[in-house]
């Protein structure tokens, strides 16, 4: 999984220098707007603004304290390196575009969300041991909620609940009675 993440880095990386070095067609964008487009394109279906920034800032970006202000390409370059991808720019004082924002954000999207919860974050054995996936998948979910990482912006519960066999069901690599 790392290699595929960091193939995908380095493609986003290439992708977003050539983009971003071209004009945008669309007015500027504010970097609250922003915070609420890259949350989205990682799966938080809300569309306000403070729940965006509280889900981005849970995985360490820094926005910044002026959410209303102009986003550079600089800024968002940035947000993007918070996130894990390698972002270039010839032009980091020019102002962000909406459509060139809905590009990049796409982008963050794309990467592999689970890459962006801290690699020493484990689910819980006690979750892993329930009777059934919903019962894991809700043990798992809590757990997150307790660290402070939203359980709706990454599938480690999901990836990790899919072992859990539904009751009466053998793990093929059992022996057979």
């Amino acid at each position: 999984m790392r290699k595929s993440f960091l193939a995908a880095a380095v493609a986003t990386a290439v992708t977003v220098a050539v983009f971003a070095a071209s004009s945008g067609t669309r007015g500027p964008i504010t970097v609250g707007q922003f915070a609420v487009k890259v949350s989205r394109a990682m799966g938080n279906a809300s569309a306000d603004q403070r729940v965006a920034v509280s889900s981005l800032k849970k995985l360490g970006v820094n926005l910044g304290s002026d959410l209303g202000a102009t986003l550079t390409v600089g800024q968002a370059a940035r947000i993007m390196s918070d996130l894990g991808l390698r972002v270039v720019t010839a032009h980091p004082d020019s102002a962000m575009s909406s459509a060139k924002a809905d590009q990049l954000a796409d982008m963050a999207g794309s990467v592999s969300i689970a890459s962006v919860v801290p690699a020493d974050v484990t689910v819980p054995p006690a979750c892993l041991q329930q009777r059934n996936r919903g019962q894991c998948d809700t043990c798992c979910t809590n757990f997150l909620i307790s660290i402070n990482i939203d359980p709706n912006t990454t599938p480690v519960c999901a990836k990790a609940c899919k072992i859990v066999l539904p009751p009466g069901k053998q793990s093929p690599s059992e022996p057979q009675p």
